[in-house]
Order: structure tokens, then sequence, then C-alpha cells
């Protein structure tokens, strides 16, 4: 008996070593404040710099492009976006940067050239659309769903060859999908929860699927633990992490402070750090183990109220599970 006690006492021990040894914390600190507040733009990383369309301010769309040295904790002013939106998918390839589609209903797919700081307008895309984020592989940008109309969802899954400035068609996603957080991993891309029901394409939904860019095939995840709409999502040591978002609290439409980290391996959840407030419609990007929060909004309730603050979050890899 003592002997089958030890064992098990050992087994235990070794279990709570292994499952706390990767348990996580977030240390939040502000930066450099932007010029005003912005939220419905996005952010991108690029040669360890971060590239700033804000989307718009509290009362007009803005043309504005911005790039922010962590290191020099500094913000520049570059040049205007051409044909100015927000709701937009901005992406970072080839050392290039690409903002796609938009408010209203745009199809536009323009292209910056951080050495020149100009840009350039390319092949548009096929289906337009907006509320839309995208995914990178290689030399390869893929936009997922989004809204057509006021009343309609695609499930349209377009790919942009940046070599050969040319569009393809692949597998459509399985389920209406708009406002969703989008992030590469290795060969799969993650589209994470956002909104879209047959009934309702505003009906928030806790859908998590993969693409999968060699098979050209959709697999269905474990579901997201919260209702998000149109959360952050950075990867960070291979594993992704999603931020903020509108969602319900008590019965009512607000906006989340929580993180979550999902855990590929597993295909698991678990929370860690929240943000420093609530927010939703932020720029979010990562620079090594380092998350970058960039403006955004209080959510709607109760207001649309800007935030100028910008944060950064440092993933701490704790030795032991805090308790």
């Amino acid at each position: 008996m003592k002997n089958n006690f030890f064992k098990i006492s050992a087994i235990l021990f070794l279990w709570f070593c292994i499952t706390g040894i990767q348990a996580q914390t977030i240390v939040w600190k502000q930066l450099a404040s932007l010029p005003e507040g912005y939220y419905l733009g996005d952010t991108v990383s690029l040669n360890n710099e971060i590239y700033f369309a804000p989307g718009r301010t509290d009362t007009k769309n803005t043309p504005f492009f911005y790039k922010f040295t962590p290191k020099k904790n500094q913000w520049i002013k570059l040049a205007d976006i051409p044909k100015p939106t927000m709701n937009f998918a901005l992406a970072a390839v080839n050392g290039k940067i690409y903002a796609i589609g938009g408010d209203l209903f745009k199809d536009t797919n323009r292209e910056y050239n951080p050495l020149t700081n100009t840009w350039r307008i390319l092949e548009p895309m096929p289906t337009a659309r907006q509320h839309i984020d995208c995914g990178v592989f290689g030399n390869d940008i893929f936009i997922m769903g989004g809204l057509t109309s006021w009343k309609d969802i695609t499930k349209k899954n377009e790919a942009y060859n940046v070599l050969s400035n040319s569009w393809s068609e692949k597998a459509a996603i399985p389920s209406l999908r708009n406002n969703a957080a989008v992030v590469s991993l290795d060969s799969l891309i993650y589209v994470i929860g956002g909104a879209g029901t047959k009934e309702n394409i505003w009906g928030d939904i806790l859908t998590v699927e993969t693409y999968n860019i060699n098979s050209n095939k959709w697999v269905q995840k474990n579901d997201l633990p919260l209702l998000l709409f149109k959360p952050g999502a950075v990867v960070v040591n291979n594993e992704i992490i999603i931020l903020g978002g509108q969602t319900i609290i008590n019965g009512k439409d607000d906006c989340s402070k929580k993180v979550f980290i999902y855990k590929t391996e597993t295909d698991s959840w678990l929370e860690t750090t929240p943000l420093p407030a609530k927010n939703v419609f932020f720029g979010c990007s990562s620079i090594g183990n380092k998350i970058y929060v960039i403006g955004g909004t209080v959510g709607g309730n109760p207001n649309w109220e800007t935030y100028t603050t910008v944060y950064e979050g440092e993933i701490i890899v704790n030795q032991a599970k805090n308790k």
C-alpha cells in the first residue's frame, strides 16, 4: 500500500509540474499615445516595427498611416492610404504591406512599399467585401468570409499572390463569418469567432475553423470560451492569443477585456492576464514575445468613445503555475 501511495504521489507531483511549467501571464505597460483616438483599423509588424492603418476617428474616416518603432517608443506619420477605408484586411508579405477591401464593400487592393514610402493600386479582389481579416502563407494572402452587403455574408475564400498580382479561389469557409479574428500558424489559417448566422449577419458565434493550405480543406476546432466579435489576435511562441472583442455581459452588448490562449496541441483554451481596459476594433500585432494593442474603442456601451492609448504586453512564462 505504501509503495502504491508513493507511486501515485510521485505521478501527481510530476503531473502538476508539467501542467504548471507553461503557465503564462502578460505584463502590460503603456507606451507613447496615438495623436488621436482611432478604431476600425488594423496593424501589422514588419522588420521589428509596427505599421498602423487607423480606420477612423470618432467622427470620420481617415487616410492616415503610421509607423511605430518600439525601441524608440516613437510614432511617425507616413504617406496617406489611397482610397481610404475601414474594416479591411492588412497583411505584410515579402517586405511590403497590403490593405485590401473595406467599407463600403470595396474590392481595392493597395500595396505599400516601406523603402519608398509610396502606395500603388493592384489587381482588385474578385469579391468586394468588408469587415474582414486575412491569413498569410508564403506569397499568398487569404481572405475568407466578410460582408458583401448589409444583408449578405459571403463564404468565398480568395487568395492573392503578391508575385503574380493575381487572385485564385480556394475552398469556401463552411460557416457564415464576418468580424472574425484570423491568424496563420504553420500551414493552417485559423478563423476565430466573429458573427454570422442565417437569421442575423450580426449574430455572434463561438466557432473556430482552420483552413489547411496544403490540402485546401477546412476543419472545425473547439469553440471559443466566450462570444467574441472582432477580437484582436496574434501568434506568440507558437500559441494563439485572443484579446478583447465585443461580447455579451449580463445580458447586454458590451466589450471584453479578457485574454485567452489557444493551445494548438490540445485544441484547448485557457484564460490569462486581461487587457488594461475593455477594447474592440483595435490594432493588434506582435514582435517576439511582446503584444501591441493600439487604439480601439469601448465598444458601444455606453458609446463608441475611442482610445489614444497604446499598450505593450510582454508574455512571461512562469516556472510554476500561479495560485
